[in-house]
């Protein structure tokens, strides 16, 4: 009996451990390279994989690098101007088909988040193609229209789960009021919505900021985004500068996403 005991002690002591392990080996594979990154930052060497000693000229000339002010601005600017088009187009299907027979609106849910499982390969290509047949000059017009491609995807994601869970009887109610239906949407729904809308946007901004390979054939001559020009300057090494940067809009983007979290906590809590 205390030999089964033992035994039994010893097993949950190696499994507890080995799982352990592996969530440590996981967390290392995910941030190492991003630790690492953030150690280079601070590297004196003008090239960056070299270490020489501790200097923070990286952070003092993030933005000496030529083009790169230019690259990060037009990135946030599609950023913004794709991630706003994609939520409201993302949240007027969700609301639209919350009203459409459930088959009907099965399939158009399909439909509508059919590119969250297309290979960006072939979105790509596709839009490049589109958009060649229709003799579009290509730049930042025609890569904010193929980041809205996938951008009211993940919208529309984020958004049925929000609409689904709205209580339609608060519009009926303020119609009741006396409320235009106008009205009744904007003061009543997008409140009630407004942290999904947030946290949607937010999503849908970070993957556009971050696309490299839709952007990269749907661009036009000059219209490069950070990625982009990231991707040009790394034939020469990646410099400190560009280690800086990284670390930056790691911060940032490590901010958006607690801000979100707490955002979405409040809405959690309602449903």
């Amino acid at each position: 009996m205390q030999r089964a005991a033992m035994q039994h002690t010893l097993e949950q002591f190696s499994v507890r451990w080995l799982g352990r392990a592996a969530l440590a080996l996981v967390l290392a594979g995910m941030y190492l390279p991003v630790a690492m990154t953030i150690v280079y930052s601070f590297n004196k060497s003008k090239i960056g994989t070299v270490w020489t000693e501790f200097s923070l000229d990286g952070y003092r000339n993030v933005f000496s690098q030529e083009g790169l002010l230019a690259a990060l601005g037009a990135s946030l600017t599609i950023g913004a101007i794709a991630s706003s088009l994609s939520v409201v187009a993302g949240t007027l299907a969700a609301l639209g088909l919350s009203a459409w027979r459930p088959r009907t609106r099965l399939l158009a849910q399909a439909v509508l988040a059919l590119p969250l499982v297309t290979p960006d390969v072939i979105i790509a290509l596709s839009l490049a193609m589109f958009f060649s047949a229709l003799r579009l000059e290509q730049g930042f017009g025609t890569v904010i229209a193929a980041h809205c491609v996938f951008g009211i995807s993940y919208a529309f994601v984020v958004m049925t789960g929000a609409v689904q869970d709205l209580d339609h009887t608060l519009y009926s109610a303020a119609l009741d009021c006396g409320a235009t239906p106008w009205q009744a949407y904007w003061r009543v729904i997008v409140p009630i919505l407004a942290p999904s809308l947030i946290v949607a946007w937010l999503f849908v901004f970070a993957l556009s900021f971050d696309d490299f390979l839709i952007t990269f054939l749907t661009k036009g001559p000059g219209a490069d985004t950070l990625p982009i020009k990231i991707y040009g300057q790394m034939r020469f090494g990646i410099k400190p500068q560009t280690s800086a940067l990284f670390v930056v809009l790691f911060l940032v983007t490590l901010a958006g996403a607690l801000g979100a979290s707490r955002l979405l906590k409040p809405a959690q809590a309602r449903s």
